[in-house]
């Protein structure tokens, strides 16, 4: 996702506290109990990527761990990313419950990585095989993910469910194709797309016929796009302070990578952290400016202002200070 705008007066990241768990779905077969709380479940769906992986960190942080995530194709093949996923969670000391998600796109052929990604081959920036060698070393072994089917049944558990993506939308919208999900779908919340572009946003635009069907759907979305995310950044001062609390190094070294990867493509030399932003506004939306917009979307995922469109909650706004004070209130606990 390209960064090289002026930075503007928006931030975004909320409260903290401390959630402890590991990774894990449910056996193969096993059905998972209803949910009769009323509570609304949270899903989340990541293709990491260093700005997913600090999403999950936060969400952590934070106390708003997810009830299943998903991984997808998107910075890395599918398979790629679920090894990430698994990483970061283990890292977390994370355990719930995680499913594959979409290898390609929603009634497409087979999807095929970028050769110049800006997450690199792996999808994290080269850490991924330092991560491994970590957990080996400490003798954890990764539980392989349930399957796309197994997330299916989980989801129609919940009465209740928000769900966060913040990668290309093909698993979201080949669950919406459930009227028994969809219909319990309180809240979607999108990563990606851009309000203003002349180009379409890289999420969307690796399968823009899944965007329409989520934006046919009829679910209420919540958009945060390039508008708000691209130009919100963690300089080299504040990665400075971070690293003086000497807390959570992997991703200290992830917000490090994320940094250098900006400044090789001669962009803002700062970490960028779009997937964080959901995370953020689910925390404190009061930190949040948000438009009421109608959208369409073209063939190629580029989203028009249609009168006619979809109604979409777009953030376009935020507090400037709020995504760093909530980075130093992670890392500093």
């Amino acid at each position: 996702m390209g960064m090289n705008r002026k930075k503007t007066a928006a931030l975004v990241l909320g409260a903290l506290l401390g959630c402890q768990l590991g990774w894990g779905a449910l056996p193969a077969g096993a059905a998972a109990p209803e949910d009769l709380s009323g509570k609304t479940a949270l899903a989340a769906e990541v293709d990491p990527g260093s700005d997913d992986a600090l999403a999950l960190f936060l969400m952590k942080r934070s106390g708003q761990v997810p009830d299943l995530v998903l991984s997808t194709y998107g910075n890395a093949p599918e398979k790629q990313t679920s090894t990430n996923l698994g990483l970061t969670l283990q890292v977390l000391d994370l355990d719930l419950p995680v499913y594959h998600g979409a290898d390609r796109p929603w009634k497409g052929k087979k999807w095929k990585a970028p050769r110049d990604g800006s997450n690199g081959k792996d999808g994290l920036l080269g850490l991924s095989g330092a991560l491994k060698e970590k957990a080996e070393k400490a003798g954890r072994e990764l539980q392989k993910p349930g399957s796309l089917e197994e997330a299916r049944d989980r989801l129609k558990t919940f009465h209740h469910i928000a769900y966060i993506t913040a990668g290309p939308l093909s698993t979201l919208a080949g669950l919406l194709q459930d009227p028994r999900i969809r219909s319990r779908m309180d809240r979607v919340y999108l990563v990606g797309g851009s309000l203003a572009g002349e180009t379409a946003e890289f999420n969307f635009a690796q399968d823009p016929k899944a965007v329409q069907a989520v934006l046919e759907s009829g679910v209420d979305i919540t958009l945060f796009p390039v508008e708000l995310t691209a130009t919100q950044y963690v300089e080299e001062e504040e990665l400075q302070k971070l690293a003086r609390y000497g807390a959570w190094p992997e991703f200290l070294e992830l917000l490090r990578a994320n940094q250098g990867a900006h400044a090789r493509q001669g962009e803002e030399p700062a970490a960028v952290l779009p997937a964080l932003f959901p995370v953020l506004y689910r925390l404190d939306p009061d930190q949040f400016a948000v438009e009421d917009r109608r959208v369409t979307v073209d063939k190629t995922g580029r989203l028009t202002e249609d009168p006619q469109g979809t109604l979409v909650h777009a953030v376009l706004g935020v507090n400037p200070r709020y995504q760093w004070r909530m980075l130093e209130k992670s890392f500093s606990q």
